[in-house]
C-alpha cells in the first residue's frame, strides 16, 4: 500500500453499553437500513466507509461487559478516534465514565475520545440528559444525536470529519518535529 493511501486509512471505534445505538450509528454511516428492533451485537461489527479522502474502518463493539473486558483492549489499539456512545440516561452516562477510564489504558494518548449523547429525541420523555449535561459529566467533548433519524447522517459525518482532520494535523505536526 502506498504511504499516501496509508495516511488516509483511519480507524474509528464506537464503544458503549448495550442498546445505546452504536450499531444504529454504524448503519447510519453506511446507509444501511435502520431497524427499530434491538438485536445485540455479538463481539464486533466492522464497516469501511469513504469520507472525503479518508477510508475509515469503523469498529462497533458489543456493549456487554464480557465483550468489553475480554476483547476491546485488542481492538481499541490503533484507534484514531474513539467515540463513547451513551443513551443519555443518568445510569448509562455513569457507565460511560467507567468505559472512558478503561479505554484510556489501551489507546494512544493523542487519540481523541468523543462523546455521543444519543437518543436525544427521548430526552423530555424519560429523564435523558442534554448533550451539554452529558459533556459536563463525562469531561469530554460531546455531541447530541438521534441515530435512528437518517437526516442525522450528515451531522455524524461532519463530527467525524472534524475529528479526523484534527488527527491529521497532529500527525503532521509530529512529523515536522522529527
Amino acid at each position: 500500500m502506498l504511504s499516501s493511501e496509508i495516511s488516509k486509512l483511519m480507524k474509528v471505534t464506537f464503544i458503549g453499553s448495550p442498546a445505546v445505538g452504536k450499531t444504529t450509528m454504524l448503519r447510519l454511516l453506511s446507509k444501511d437500513t435502520i431497524s427499530k428492533f434491538y438485536f445485540p451485537t455479538h463481539g464486533f461489527d466492522l464497516k469501511t466507509i469513504k469520507l472525503d479522502d479518508y477510508n475509515i474502518r469503523v469498529w462497533d463493539f458489543g456493549g456487554q461487559s464480557s465483550y468489553l473486558k475480554t476483547y476491546s483492549r485488542d481492538y481499541l489499539l490503533g484507534s484514531d478516534v474513539l467515540f463513547v456512545v451513551t443513551d443519555s440516561t443518568p445510569r448509562n452516562v455513569l457507565n460511560s465514565r467507567e468505559l472512558i477510564k478503561f479505554a484510556t489504558h489501551f489507546i494512544d494518548k493523542d487519540c481523541p475520545i468523543i462523546g455521543i449523547a444519543n437518543k436525544q429525541d427521548l430526552t423530555k420523555n424519560d429523564g435523558r440528559m442534554s448533550p451539554d449535561r452529558v459533556e459536563q459529566l463525562l469531561h469530554i467533548k460531546t455531541y447530541g444525536l438521534t441515530a435512528i433519524n437518517p437526516n442525522e447522517r450528515i451531522k455524524l459525518l461532519n463530527i467525524m470529519r472534524k475529528e479526523l482532520n484534527q488527527v491529521v494535523l497532529r500527525r503532521r505536526s509530529k512529523e515536522d518535529e522529527l
